[in-house]
């Protein structure tokens, strides 16, 4: 046996292994005698057929598939010890010559273990920004409160106005023989020349009106589309706001006592303080949102600072599990992958090719993670997971025991390390790093 090794990629060896004829020939023999055993030729007891019969009966093709797998498997073990070479995954394996009475050539594209030079993580100058918090926003929020309890009233003594909610029976002039559909529309929400065309209808009222459709319409196949609606008002509403007023908060938000009961001090009952818990939450996610911005900055710091390597089989194998994952989630929907490709428009590789991305990111991100866990060495301990579990358990109102229970027969506990480990991980990074607040 003789081989050749070639470097690919920091990660990828191929091999060029050449197998003698005399092997060659020693395992197309034996792969006959095996054949002969299992193979019934008229006339002949299981075994006893010479082997210009047995060539007949059994065929080539299928003697060589026999062979290789004999040949092939001593011979790359062989080559791989010889080049001390150590797989991360199997080889992608070719065949290049495989001849009866003539050496055999395979070459085995070999995956190797992922690498990681990493550069500076830390010291790292990061800024961080905190999106401010504007009182713009806090009435926007108000306004949405409100909003979320208004009212439907019906209206019945005068015309649609812009704002109100029409139920209505709706059909196609270009379809007669299709009947009309009853739908719900907000006048104001839909095409400029339909809801021009509702506003100051009456109840019962029937009316046709005239739209175009836009180019940018989102149905395709209406758009630049020209017809005629017709409309029958069935029922229409006007909504109705509360007002904002001390008495709709302390309703709305304060605890509900028994008379006479003194109102907790920290009880939002006032507009004011409606609008100062409003601002604490606003502000306190806008801190969340600084915060991630500064772990994902380090990452991507560090990431362009380093050296990362891994073979292609990794990216096919995150690829293969999105996939999985996207499979599982159309089939809660009673949808397969097929037909989700035919609605987005999309064919099997286009969809790996756009996931490929994800995944390079997604595993570089872990490799650096690992490398920084290990030269960290930075552990997870069992009074970690206690925390997280009993954490766990107060959310979720759940005695611990039970929680616990629940991770033991599943892959929970694993999960959990893994989580508590990048998190670790991550906070050793932001706590190495000179952050500036900003802005």
């Amino acid at each position: 046996m003789q081989f050749t090794q070639e470097q690919l990629t920091p990660c990828e060896v191929e091999l060029r292994i050449e197998v003698e004829a005399e092997k060659v020939k020693s395992a197309i023999d034996e792969s006959y005698k095996e054949l002969a055993q299992v193979t019934k030729v008229p006339g002949f007891r299981p075994g006893k057929a010479p082997k210009e019969v047995i060539e007949r009966y059994v065929g080539e093709d299928r003697v060589k598939d026999r062979a290789a797998d004999k040949i092939m498997q001593p011979a790359y073990s062989e080559a791989l010890k010889e080049a001390n070479v150590e797989p991360w995954a199997p080889a992608d394996v070719e065949v290049v010559e495989f001849e009866i009475d003539a050496p055999m050539v395979f070459k085995a594209r070999i995956p190797l273990a992922p690498k990681v030079e990493l550069g500076d993580y830390v010291g790292l100058e990061i800024e961080r920004t905190v999106p401010p918090v504007t009182d713009d926003m806090i009435e926007a929020e108000i306004k949405e409160m409100l909003d979320k309890q208004g009212k439907f009233n019906p209206v019945t003594d005068r015309e649609i106005r812009t704002g109100d909610t029409a139920v209505i029976d709706l059909s196609d002039e270009a379809e007669p023989d299709v009947e009309p559909k009853r739908q719900v529309v907000r006048i104001g929400d839909n095409l400029p020349a339909f809801d021009a065309g509702l506003a100051g209808m009456k109840l019962e009222e029937e009316k046709t009106i005239p739209v175009t459709y836009p180019e940018d319409h989102q149905a395709e196949e209406m758009r630049g589309k020209s017809t005629s609606l017709k409309v029958k008002v069935v029922e229409l509403f006007e909504r109705e706001l509360p007002e904002l007023t001390d008495e709709w908060v302390k309703t709305t938000f304060a605890p509900q006592l028994e008379e006479g009961a003194e109102v907790p001090e920290d009880a939002v009952d006032t507009t004011e303080k409606l609008r100062a818990e409003i601002r604490n939450a606003m502000e306190k996610v806008a801190q969340d949102v600084a915060d991630r911005d500064v772990r994902e900055k380090i990452i991507e710091k560090v990431i362009e600072g380093s050296q990362i390597d891994f073979p292609d089989v990794m990216v096919s194998e995150r690829i293969d599990e999105r996939v999985e994952e996207l499979g599982e989630e159309l089939k809660k929907r009673k949808l397969g992958v097929e037909d989700y490709l035919k609605h987005v428009g999309k064919t099997m590789e286009e969809l790996r090719e756009e996931f490929a991305e994800d995944a390079k990111t997604g595993l570089k991100v872990n490799l650096i993670i690992y490398e920084i866990v290990e030269k960290e060495s930075i552990k997870v301990e069992d009074e970690d997971v206690d925390a997280e579990i009993a954490s766990m358990s107060e959310a979720r109102k759940v005695p611990v025991e039970s929680v616990r229970a629940y991770l033991e027969s599943t892959d929970g506990l694993a999960q959990i390390r893994y989580r508590l480990l990048r998190k670790k991980a991550m906070d050793f990074l932001v706590g190495a790093s000179n952050t500036k607040n900003v802005g």
